[in-house]
C-alpha cells in the first residue's frame, strides 16, 4: 500500500490546520501535548538526571489560530538511577495567541508548552521516508525524517529558540490513520538531542520530546466548539 500522506505534508507546511487537526465542520479541534524534557549529567557521584513533563490539552480554533485549555508540570529527578524523586510543580488554565502561550497565573513559567505544529514551515521542502513497518489498511502508518543540523535550525529551532553547543540529531515523525476515502494525522512527534554546557562549563546531555496528538473530524463535531466555549471561559473567569 502506498502511504498518500503528500497532502497532510503540504498541509503542515502551509499551516492549514484544519486539515492537519481534522478540525470540525466550524474550525475547532482537539489538541493534546506532551512534552518531555530531559538532562543527564556525569557527577561525582553518578549520572544526575531531571526531566520534566508538560502535558497540556485544549481545544484550537483554526479560525484565529488560537488555543484555551490547561496545562500540568511534573518533574522527576534521580541520582545514578536511584533516589526517585517525583513532584507536581503546578497545573494551570492556558492560552495561546499568536504563537504566545500565556497561564492564568503569571508567576509561572509556561515556556516548555508550545504549539509548533501551526509553524511548521519548510517541513514541504524534507524528504520524508515512510516507516519501514507499513501496516494493513486501516491500522496508522509512520513517516519520519531525520533532521540535519541547519533542518533542525531552520524549521523547528527558529521557533523553540534553543540554545546549545553541539547538535546531537533529531527527527519529525507522522503516525497517521487510514480509513475509507481519507487519512489523518494522529500524531506529530519532534525528537532532539543536544550538548550544552553548564555554569561550571560542563557539558550536560539534552534529550527534548515534543508528541502533539490529535482527535478525529467526527470527535470534533460533536464538541470541540463547545470545549473550547468552555475552556475559554474558565480562562477568563481565573484571570
Amino acid at each position: 500500500m502506498k502511504i498518500e500522506y503528500e497532502s497532510l505534508i503540504k498541509a503542515l507546511d502551509e499551516g492549514d490546520m484544519k486539515k492537519v487537526m481534522s478540525a470540525s465542520d466550524d474550525g475547532y479541534a482537539y489538541v493534546k501535548q506532551r512534552g518531555i524534557y530531559s538532562t543527564y549529567e556525569q557527577k561525582e557521584d553518578g549520572e544526575h538526571s531531571k526531566t520534566i513533563y508538560q502535558t497540556s490539552k485544549g481545544i484550537y480554533n483554526t479560525k484565529d489560530k488560537s488555543l484555551y485549555g490547561n496545562t500540568t508540570q511534573e518533574i522527576t529527578s534521580e541520582v545514578d538511577n536511584k533516589n526517585y524523586k517525583e513532584e507536581v510543580n503546578y497545573s494551570t488554565n492556558i492560552s495561546y495567541e499568536n504563537g504566545q502561550v500565556q497561564s492564568t497565573d503569571s508567576s509561572l513559567d509556561v515556556s516548555y508548552v508550545n504549539l509548533i505544529v501551526d509553524r511548521l514551515k519548510g517541513i514541504g521542502k524534507l524528504k520524508m521516508k515512510p516507516g519501514g513497518d507499513i501496516k494493513k489498511f486501516g491500522q496508522p502508518s509512520t513517516v519520519g525524517y531525520t533532521l540535519t543540523e541547519s533542518e533542525f535550525q531552520n524549521i523547528i529551532n527558529d521557533k523553540l529558540k534553543i540554545q546549545y553547543d553541539e547538535y546531537g540529531g533529531g527527527s519529525i515523525a507522522l503516525h497517521i490513520e487510514f480509513t475509507k476515502g481519507s487519512e489523518q494525522i494522529l500524531e506529530v512527534s519532534i525528537v532532539v538531542n543536544y550538548k550544552k554546557r553548564n555554569e561550571e562549563g560542563k557539558s550536560v546531555e539534552h534529550i527534548s520530546q515534543i508528541h502533539t496528538y490529535f482527535d478525529s473530524h467526527q470527535g470534533n463535531n460533536q464538541d470541540a466548539k463547545q470545549e473550547y466555549i468552555d475552556f475559554k471561559a474558565k480562562y477568563n473567569k481565573t484571570q
